[in-house]
């Protein structure tokens, strides 16, 4: 938060590796160290016990939750939305239509749409705007293949921890478990394939966030993602992100600087009454990220 910016916008589980390879959006990349290893641990070191009365949070993370209303000016957290109603996912990348029933996604169209009524509403305030993507679901083709060849061969229904019996959303609890079991034959490349068509899906809504608002932004993470790295010698692979693990593919995330020609004026101001969501809104929404 000591950092000199007017916007944040925060890629959730985006690895820097994967950025640098990626990214198009006009600017100056650098690498950090991120503070935390999964977006709890993120949260936690950096705004847990402080005080950011010039700063608005938009957000698609369920953790924000756990923000208390005296630390930021506002927040505006972003719910879930049917994947057959998201901008993000193609639908004919589906053919079997049972992955979108009763599925769900944080649509980053909505997180852009959120945070520019946001900034409207308060101008003079910094900005913390926190996708979804590239965390899973993992929304490109590559990746709704991999959640068909999974469905073509197991009753979901097993898997969701949430006892609901869909499909899609069984797969966003599961899916790194599945894949680290062996049993579905999923290859690794396949699955970074489908990681990093997710952040190419969310790269062209950060961009136009940049371009629709003042002043200067960064582009960064919460924390990385393991996809597949051994952390061991004779180990087996690893997936996702964990708290209090200091792996490389976890901490080092993107800085990627775009300098702005119109800084805005910051003003503190006492906070103000902010949207929370109910206790199902946020099972739901941790069901998405993939922890219910």
């Amino acid at each position: 938060m000591a950092e000199d910016w007017d916007t944040l916008l925060v890629l959730d589980a985006c690895r820097y590796d994967v950025f640098a390879a990626l990214n198009w959006i006009d600017g100056s990349l650098e690498s950090r160290l991120s503070a935390g290893s999964s977006s709890p641990g993120w949260i936690d070191a950096n705004f847990t016990g402080r005080t950011h009365h010039d700063t608005v949070y938009v957000s698609g993370n369920a953790f924000t939750a756990d923000i208390g209303d005296d630390v930021f000016h506002a927040i505006y957290p972003v719910s879930p939305e049917p994947v057959a109603e998201s901008a993000a996912v193609d639908a004919a990348d589906v053919f079997d239509a049972r992955l979108l029933a009763d599925s769900y996604v944080i649509d980053p169209e909505t997180v852009v749409e959120t945070a520019l009524e946001a900034h409207e509403r308060h101008p003079t305030k910094r900005l913390i705007v926190h996708f979804l993507q590239p965390h899973v679901p993992l929304i490109g083709e590559t990746g709704l293949e991999i959640y068909q060849q999974i469905a073509s061969q197991r009753d979901l229904s097993s898997v969701s921890r949430g006892g609901r019996g869909d499909r899609f959303g069984a797969l966003n609890v599961q899916l790194y478990e599945i894949v680290e079991d062996d049993a579905f034959d999923i290859d690794v490349d396949d699955l970074r394939r489908a990681y990093a068509e997710t952040l190419e899906i969310v790269l062209p809504y950060a961009d136009r966030l940049i371009r629709e608002l003042d002043g200067k932004a960064v582009i960064s993470a919460d924390h990385g993602e393991l996809l597949g790295e051994r952390l061991l010698p004779l180990t087996g692979r690893k997936y996702g992100h964990f708290e209090y693990l200091a792996a490389e593919a976890l901490r080092r995330v993107p800085w990627h600087v775009v300098d702005g020609d119109d800084r805005r004026r910051i003003v503190a101001e006492a906070p103000v009454e902010s949207a929370r969501m109910d206790e199902d809104e946020v099972t739901e929404k941790l069901r998405v990220l993939g922890y219910r």
